[in-house]
C-alpha cells in the first residue's frame, strides 16, 4: 500500500529532502570556504554562479534520487537550490567585502600630523593589501627625505645661508658641482615613488571596493588620474637644487665679506645676481610648502570619500 501525507498527495518515495539539505551544505561550504581560496569576483558573478552550482546540484541530485519523487518535490527542491544559490552568492561577496573594507577601513581612519604628514593606524599593513602597500610607501617616502636632507648637509648647503656659517663650514663652496649627486639622488627616489605608485594602482584597480571608495584611496595615494604622472615633489627639488648650485657658485668665486652677519660684495654685479637668487629660493621655498599642503588637501578630500563609501550597504550598487 501506498502511503499518502496529510494533503491527501502522495509521499515522496525516495530521499528529495536528504538531496536537498545535502545540496544546502555544500552551498553553505561554498559560500565560507570559496573566498578564502579565490580571488574577489564581482557581485553579479557570485550571484548568478551561486543559483548555476545550485543548479548542477540539483541535476546531481536528480539523478541520485529526486527524479524518482513527484513533480512538486523536484520543482520544489531545484527552486529551493536555486534559491539558496542566491543565498550563498550573497555571502560569499558578504565576505570578500568585509575584508576589502576593512582594507579600505585604513584609509578613512587616516590622521594627519603637525607638519600635515598621513598617520595610518597602528594595524594598518595588517588589515590588507592595500594598506600594507601604502604603510609601505609612507614609510619608504618619510626615509627618502631623510636620505635627501642628510645629502644636502654633507654637501653643506645650510652654510650657504651665513656668511658667518660659510666661514666656518666652507666645503659647499669647495665642490659645487657635489650638487650632481644630489640631483640623481632625487630623480632616483622619483623612480622609486612612481614605482610604488604603480603597484598600488594596480591593487586598487583589482580591489572587490565600490567605485567611490576606489577614488578616495587613488586620491590619496596620488595614483588617480587628476594626478597625473608629473612629480611636483621632483620638479620642486630640481628647481630648489638649481638655484642652491647658482648661488654655491657665485659664492665660490669669493666676491663677498660679511657684512654684519650679511653677505656683502665687492661687486654690483654679484650683489643683483645675489638678490635674485635669494628672491628665487624664497619663493621655491613656499612652493615647497605648498607642494606639501596640496597633498594633504588631496589626502582629505580621498579620506571624506572612502568613509561615505564606507557607510553605505555592502549591497548597494557600485
Amino acid at each position: 500500500m501506498i502511503e499518502t501525507d496529510d494533503t491527501g498527495g502522495h509521499a515522496p518515495q525516495d530521499h528529495p529532502v536528504i538531496a536537498t539539505l545535502a545540496g544546502c551544505a555544500v552551498l553553505v561550504l561554498a559560500a565560507v570556504i570559496g573566498p578564502r581560496l579565490a580571488p574577489q569576483q564581482p557581485y553579479a558573478a557570485l550571484v548568478g554562479g551561486g543559483v548555476v552550482l545550485g543548479v548542477i546540484l540539483w541535476a546531481i541530485g536528480f539523478v541520485a534520487t529526486i527524479r524518482r519523487s513527484p513533480i512538486a518535490w523536484k520543482a520544489g527542491s531545484l527552486a529551493i537550490l536555486a534559491g539558496a544559490g542566491v543565498i550563498a552568492g550573497l555571502v560569499a561577496h558578504g565576505q570578500y567585502q568585509t575584508r576589502a573594507r576593512a582594507d579600505a577601513s585604513s584609509f578613512a581612519e587616516v590622521e594627519f600630523g603637525p607638519q600635515g604628514a598621513p598617520q595610518m593606524p597602528g594595524d594598518a599593513a595588517a588589515r590588507g593589501p592595500i594598506s600594507a602597500l601604502f604603510v609601505t610607501a609612507i614609510q619608504a617616502d618619510t626615509l627618502a627625505q631623510r636620505d635627501y636632507a642628510a645629502a644636502l648637509g654633507k654637501f653643506g648647503a645650510g652654510a650657504l645661508n651665513s656668511p658667518y656659517l660659510l666661514q666656518q663650514d666652507p666645503r659647499a663652496i669647495g665642490h659645487c658641482g657635489g650638487i650632481e649627486g644630489i640631483r640623481t639622488l632625487a630623480r632616483d627616489q622619483s623612480a622609486a615613488r612612481a614605482q610604488r605608485r604603480e603597484t598600488l594602482r594596480h591593487a586598487i584597480d583589482t580591489a572587490n571596493l565600490s567605485g567611490q571608495a576606489k577614488q578616495g584611496i587613488a586620491i590619496m595615494t596620488g595614483t588617480d588620474a587628476e594626478a597625473g604622472t608629473a612629480d611636483a615633489v621632483l620638479a620642486n627639488q630640481l628647481a630648489v637644487l638649481d638655484a642652491t648650485g647658482a648661488l654655491c657658485t657665485l659664492l665660490a668665486r669669493h666676491g663677498w665679506y660679511n657684512e654684519g652677519g650679511y653677505f656683502g660684495f665687492n661687486s654690483g654685479g654679484d650683489k643683483a645676481q645675489f638678490d635674485a637668487l635669494g628672491t628665487r629660493r624664497k619663493t621655491l621655498a613656499a612652493e615647497t610648502a605648498q607642494v606639501a599642503r596640496a597633498a594633504t588637501e588631496r589626502m582629505q578630500q580621498g579620506r571624506d570619500l572612502v568613509r561615505d563609501a564606507l557607510s553605505r550597504s555592502i549591497f548597494a550598487p557600485q
